[in-house]
C-alpha cells in the first residue's frame, strides 16, 4: 500500500525486490512503474518494465560485505565481530545458506569457533575445539587436506558419521567446506556453508563463497598483525594502517611509519606538502570535488583511492578520513582545524600478487628494505656505476655478540633494539644510498657514487663511532651494541650483486675474527680461504657416504696398576690415494654445516661395534670412549640414539663413556642436567674432556653426573717446564679428587710429565708415551699384552 501511494502520488515508481526461481535460485528484479491518467487527471493504467538485476545486485552486495569487512578492520572491531558481520553478509546474500567460520589453531590442531549465527548454539559449543584429521567431519577434512571438501549429503556421507546425532537435532543435511589461507598457503581456517537440504553447490555458489573466503582470510591475518602489534611497546596502536594529518589547506603536518612505509616517501618529503603527491592520475577531478563535498558537508568519507608510492607504482587502498579538531586553542566544538587519513593498503584482494610483490621487499621489522630489494638495489647501483666509470661500495654489517641480547633480556627487547638501531643508522646514511635488513642482526649498506677506495671505510668507521652512545629502549632497558663490517667494492671485488655481498660478508667474518667493532676489507685471499672450505665440504659430504672415515683408537692406562682399561675413538679422514685430512680441518667444517650430527652417529655406532668386537674375540672388556659435539648435546634424540645404538651393537652401557666439553652444557644448565642424568640412567659413564680451558663453575660442576675431569694437554705439554701448567694440573687433580672423580691427564709424551702426574696421584693417563692412535687391527695385539688379565 505504501508503494502504491508513493505510485499514485509521484506517478512514477522503482523499486528492486527479490524472490526465489522455481529452480530454487534467488532472482532479484528492478521495476519500473509509470502511472497514465486519463484527460480528466485520473489514473487510467500502469505501465512499466521489470529488469532482472541478480548479477548486479550480487556484485553490489559482495562489495558492501567487503566495505563493511574493511570498515570494522580498519576501526580496530574485535575479530568476531569482523567474522559475524562477513558471515551476515553471505547469508544477506543467500538466506538458504548457513554461514560458520572456524579458525584453526596451529599449535594444538584443532578448529576454533569463529562465527556461525545461524546454527544452534549447542552444534556451535560440539564443534569447537574439534581436531582436524581426515575424516572428522566436512572442515575437519578440509583444514586437514588443505582443500575445499563438499559433501552435499551428510546422512549419507563416511565424514559425518560419527556426527549424525548432532547434525540431525540441528537439521543440517548438507555442508560445503571451504579453507581460506595466508599467503604462505598455510590454513588459517574454514570457511563452511550448511543447508538444511541435502544439495550441491553451482559454480556460482563456490564463486561466492570463495570471495567471501578471500576476505575473511584478509580479515583474520589483518586482525591478528593488529593485536600482535599491541603487544610491542614500540610502535603505536595503528602501526599497520597509513595516518597522514593535514590542516584545513591541506597541508601535511604529520605522518606515521606505515604511511612512509606504504607510499615510499620519508617524513621529510612531505611534510608541508598537499597530500595530493602521492595522487596516481587514475581519479577524475569530479572523484575528488564529490568526496571533499561530502568531507565537508558530512565530516566523514571513506572510499577506495588508487595511489601511486614514490617508486612510481599504483596501488589501492581503502581510506577514511575524519575532519577532526586535534588542537582546542585552534577551534570550538562546531569547527575543525584538521583531516586525519587512515588508510590501508589493499592490494591483497584487487591484485594479490602486486601486493605480495610489496611485501616481499621490506622488512616488517625496522621498515628497512630486506634482501630481496637490497639485491635489486645494488644490481641497479652497478649498472649506473658503469655507465658512469663510479664506484660502488658495500659494507656488511653484524652486530657483535646480538644473541646474549636475545638470550638474556628476550626476543622483544632485541627488537627493540633493531629497531633503534636501523632508525641511528638511516639518519647516517645518505639519501641515495641503500640501507637493508637481511634478517636477524645482518644489515647491508650500498653506497652509490664512491669517488675514492677509502670512502667506504670512513662510512664504516663512522657508524662504528654512531654505535658507541647506548640504546634507550622503550622498554627502560640500555643497552650497549658494537657492529662488525666487511667491505667490497665494485668492480675491484667483483663485477655482480651476488658476489660482491658474500665478499663483503667474508670481509665481515674476518673483521669478527680479528677482534670485533672493528671494519675489513675484502682480500683475495679471503676468497681463495672460502672456495677450499666449500671444496673441503663437498668432500665431506661425499667421504660420509663414501666410507672414506675411519677410526682410530688411543689407549687408556690405569695408573695404579699399569693396565689399558679403555680406549678413545678418535675419528680420521683417509681418502683413497691422497694424504690423511687432519681432524682440525674437517671437524670445524662439521661443526658448522650439521654434518657433525650424521658423522657423530656413525663415530658412535662404529666404536660400540669395535668394542664388541673385542669382547667377543676374548679381550677383557675395555671402555669405549667417545666424544659428543655440541649440536649432539643438543639435540633432542641424542639419549634416544645412544640407547638404540647399545641395543644395535649389543655393548652393555657401562663400557661406553661419553666425552663432553665445559661449553657444551654450561649455557643453559638446567636443560643440561636433566640430558646427562638420562645419560646416566642408561648406565654410560661421562667425563668432561678438555677440562681447565672452558669456563666451568664449581657451583654447576658438583651437580652434574660426571664420573671423570680429562686434563687438556695443553696443561700437559709443558709440565716439566712450566710452573703455571704445573700447579693447574696438581689443582684439577686436587678438586676432582675432592668432587669424588676420577681424573686423567690426555696428551703424555715424556717420562717427566708422567713423573708428575705420578707424584700428584693422577688416576689414569693418555698419550703418545703409551701408544699413539692407530687403527683396530694394529691396536688388537697390544692390547691382548696390556690389558687386564682375564680370571
Amino acid at each position: 500500500m505504501a508503494r502504491q501511494s508513493i505510485l499514485i502520488s509521484e506517478g512514477q515508481l522503482v523499486h528492486d525486490y527479490r524472490f526465489y526461481h522455481r529452480d530454487g535460485r534467488i532472482v532479484w528484479l528492478l521495476d519500473q512503474l509509470q502511472l497514465i491518467r486519463d484527460a480528466g487527471d485520473r489514473p487510467y493504467e500502469v505501465v512499466g518494465t521489470c529488469l532482472d538485476i541478480s548479477e548486479r545486485k550480487r556484485t553490489e552486495l559482495i562489495r558492501q560485505a567487503q566495505q563493511s569487512a574493511l570498515d570494522l578492520i580498519v576501526t580496530n572491531q574485535s575479530l568476531p565481530v569482523i567474522l559475524s558481520d562477513i558471515a551476515k553478509h553471505l547469508e544477506a546474500i543467500n538466506p538458504d545458506m548457513l554461514v560458520s567460520i572456524l579458525l584453526l589453531d596451529k599449535q594444538t590442531k584443532r578448529l576454533k569457533l569463529g562465527a556461525a549465527p545461524s546454527l544452534p548454539d549447542d552444534y556451535n559449543a560440539a564443534v569447537n575445539g574439534q581436531e582436524i584429521g581426515e575424516g572428522v567431519g566436512s572442515c575437519g577434512t578440509a583444514a586437514f587436506r588443505g582443500e575445499t571438501v563438499i559433501v552435499s549429503d551428510i546422512d549419507h556421507h563416511p565424514h559425518w558419521q560419527h556426527f549424525l546425532d548432532l547434525t540431525r537435532k540441528a537439521d543440517l543435511h548438507a555442508c560445503w567446506s571451504l579453507p581460506f589461507k595466508d599467503e604462505h598457503n598455510d590454513v588459517l581456517g574454514i570457511f563452511a556453508i550448511y543447508h538444511h537440504i541435502a544439495c550441491e553447490p553451482s559454480p556460482k555458489d563456490l564463486e561466492l563463497i570463495r570471495e567471501f573466503a578471500s576476505f575473511t582470510a584478509l580479515a583474520v591475518q589483518k586482525v591478528r598483525a593488529t593485536e600482535a602489534l599491541r603487544l610491542s611497546a614500540t610502535v603505536f596502536a595503528s602501526i599497520r594502517e597509513g595516518v597522514v594529518i593535514t590542516d584545513l589547506e591541506p597541508r601535511i603536518v604529520a605522518v606515521n611509519r606505515a604511511y612512509m612505509r606504504i607510499t615510499g616517501y620519508s617524513e621529510e618529503q612531505v611534510l608541508g606538502k598537499n597530500p595530493k603527491i602521492i595522487k596516481s592520475g587514475l581519479h577524475d577531478k569530479t572523484f575528488y570535488q564529490a568526496m571533499w563535498a561530502t568531507l565537508k558537508a558530512t565530516g566523514h568519507w571513506s572510499g577506495e583511492v588508487w595511489n601511486r608510492r614514490k617508486n612510481g607504482e599504483i596501488y589501492p587502498q581503502w581510506l577514511t578520513i575524519n575532519a577532526v579538531c586535534i588542537d582546542s586553542s585552534c577551534c570550538d566544538e562546531s569547527n575543525s582545524c584538521n583531516y586525519v587519513g587512515v588508510f590501508t593498503d589493499i592490494s591483497q584482494i584487487k591484485q594479490s600478487e602486486a601486493q605480495l610483490a610489496q611485501l616481499a621487499h621490506y622488512d616488517p621489522l625496522t621498515g628497512l628494505p630486506n634482501r630481496l630489494l637490497a639485491q635489486s638495489q645494488l644490481h641497479q647501483a652497478i649498472e649506473r656505476a658503469q655507465r658512469h666509470g663510479r664506484l660502488v661500495g658495500v659494507l656488511y654489517i653484524d652486530l657483535d655478540r646480538f644473541k646474549n641480547v636475545n638470550d638474556s633480556l628476550g626476543h622483544p627487547v632485541g627488537d627493540e633494539l633493531l629497531i633503534k638501531l636501523a632508525e641511528r643508522m638511516k639518519k647516517r646514511v645518505r639519501e641515495e644510498d641503500t640501507l637493508a635488513r637481511l634478517g636477524g642482526d645482518e644489515f647491508l649498506l650500498v653506497l652509490e657514487d664512491v669517488r675514492d677506495l677509502g670512502d667506504p671505510a670512513f662510512v664504516a668507521q663512522s657508524l662504528i663511532n654512531l654505535l658507541t652512545s647506548p640504546f634507550v629502549l622503550p622498554s627502560g632497558h640500555e643497552i650497549f651494541i658494537n657492529a662488525s663490517i666487511g667491505i667490497s667494492l665494485f668492480p675491484e671485488d667483483a663485477s655482480n650483486a651476488t658476489e660482491l655481498i658474500q665478499h663483503s660478508d667474508m670481509a665481515m667474518y674476518q673483521a669478527k675474527k680479528e677482534g670485533r667493532n672493528t671494519y675489513r676489507y675484502h682480500t683475495e685471499a679471503l676468497s681463495v680461504a672460502a672456495n677450499e672450505r666449500l671444496i673441503m665440504e663437498n668432500r665431506l659430504r661425499y667421504a660420509l657416504s663414501a666410507e672414506e672415515l675411519i677410526l682410530h683408537y688411543q689407549p687408556l692406562v690405569d695408573a695404579r696398576t699399569g693396565y689399558v682399561v679403555g680406549v678413545e675413538a678418535l675419528v680420521r679422514w683417509q681418502p683413497p690415494g691422497k694424504a690423511m685430512v687432519p681432524p682440525g680441518k674437517f671437524i670445524p667444517i662439521a661443526e658448522e654445516t650439521g654434518l657433525i650430527v650424521p658423522l657423530g652417529e656413525w663415530v658412535l655406532r662404529t666404536a660400540c661395534k669395535q668394542a664388541r668386537a673385542w669382547i667377543d674375540a676374548g679381550l677383557s672388556p675395555l671402555v669405549m670412549a667417545v666424544n659428543l659435539s655440541v649440536r649432539q648435546f643438543q639435540s633432542e634424540n641424542l639419549v634416544g640414539m645412544v640407547q638404540r645404538i647399545l641395543e644395535e651393537t649389543q655393548l652393555p652401557a657401562d663400557y661406553l663413556e661419553l666425552e663432553l666439553t665445559e661449553s657444551m652444557f654450561m649455557e643453559h644448565v638446567e636443560q643440561s642436567i636433566e640430558t646427562l642424568n638420562k645419560l646416566k640412567t642408561l648406565g654410560v659413564h661421562l667425563a668432561i674432556d678438555d677440562f681447565g680451558t672452558g669456563y666451568s663453575s664449581l657451583i654447576y660442576l658438583k651437580r652434574f653426573p660426571i664420573d671423570k675431569l680429562k686434563i687438556d694437554q695443553r696443561f700437559v705439554r709443558d709440565l716439566a717446564d712450566d710452573h703455571n701448567d704445573r700447579e693447574i694440573a696438581a689443582t684439577i687433580i686436587a678438586m676432582a679428587r675432592g668432587l669424588k672423580l676420577g681424573v686423567l691427564a690426555e696428551g703424555i709424551e715424556s717420562e717427566e710429565q708422567l713423573a708428575f702426574l705420578r707424584q700428584q696421584d693422577c688416576d689414569y693417563y693418555q698419550g703418545y708415551l703409551f701408544h699413539r692412535p692407530v687403527p683396530a687391527i694394529e691396536l688388537e695385539a697390544w692390547l691382548r699384552e696390556h690389558s687386564v688379565p682375564n680370571r
